[in-house]
């Protein structure tokens, strides 16, 4: 199948909340015909080649219901105007690896459920199922806003190395740089398994928002870069049993910690539960604190 801005666009006619109609739809006309029935959770997973690498997107969206949107091009960029959100987060992600898949790029190719709601469906894989990413070096989820970001940490954690972020733009010259403001998303859960864990931009803006925009020109500056990329000279240089590291001090000495945990407190709240608290024990953690203090 050729995938063209016409195809993109009917895939953002589906609004994906989580366990909708529109979302099975949408799955069954893109996703099956490529991929196959799902895993028991959602996760649609397809192997081409003998991979060292997984690309990764998710079908589910943030829209407030189920249903069909009308979405219009205005000066290159997709947008729609009777919806809370246009869906290019994660349709566009999606989209890239359709097209390398056609092209018969090797990899591991994962298109989550759930991840608007708690990344579900990666979290299956990583604890349940992790034999699907056995051999795979770096995880690429094509998830993120803007034109710049390679995704070194995610919720102040490093989850991938400088070096193979260096390494990665090399690669693909698209103009990225290291960015070490990620939140948690699909990648991050497989941090323990994976050494080198990131999101790259790929051009959508103001995602979860009526105003959500989608640059088609650059979508397909990445599709065409990472088809077309030598992935051969990667540096896997983080050690994925060490989320940990003391290069990673400074960062966390120069940051607002407490506006991190306030701007995303549901990514904080999955991350302190992966580490085994419960509400209970972290109230006993906190007064414990203010009574040391």
């Amino acid at each position: 199948m050729t995938y063209t801005h016409s195809t993109y666009l009917d895939m953002l006619q589906y609004k994906r909340p989580e366990g909708s109609k529109t979302q099975r739809k949408f799955c069954q006309k893109y996703l099956e015909p490529v991929f196959g029935k799902p895993d028991a959770v959602g996760n649609y997973i397809l192997r081409v080649g003998n991979p060292k690498i997984a690309y990764m997107s998710h079908h589910d969206t943030v829209h407030s219901g189920a249903g069909y949107q009308k979405v219009s091009i205005y000066k290159e960029f997709a947008k729609t105007a009777n919806a809370n959100c246009l869906g290019a987060d994660c349709t566009t992600g999606i989209y890239i690896m359709l097209r390398m898949i056609a092209a018969g790029v090797e990899g591991l190719y994962i298109v989550h459920a759930a991840e608007e709601v708690g990344c579900k469906g990666s979290s299956y894989i990583a604890s349940q199922t992790p034999q699907v990413v056995a051999g795979i070096d770096v995880a690429i989820s094509f998830d993120r806003y803007g034109y710049s970001s390679i995704i070194t940490h995610q919720c102040g954690i490093r989850t991938c190395s400088d070096a193979f972020a260096t390494s990665l733009e090399a690669a693909v010259d698209l103009g990225y740089t290291v960015d070490t403001g990620g939140v948690y998303t699909d990648s991050n859960e497989y941090t323990h398994l994976i050494p080198e864990c990131t999101n790259v931009s790929v051009g959508y803006f103001d995602q979860h928002r009526s105003i959500e925009q989608q640059d088609l020109r650059f979508m397909d500056e990445v599709a065409d870069a990472f088809i077309n990329a030598d992935m051969s000279n990667l540096v896997i240089a983080r050690n994925p049993v060490d989320t940990w590291s003391d290069n990673d001090y400074d960062y966390f000495e120069d940051s607002d910690l407490e506006s991190v945990v306030a701007n995303n407190p549901k990514s904080v709240a999955k991350l302190l539960q992966s580490f085994g608290y419960t509400a209970n024990g972290l109230l006993e953690d906190l007064n414990e604190i203010r009574t040391y203090y």
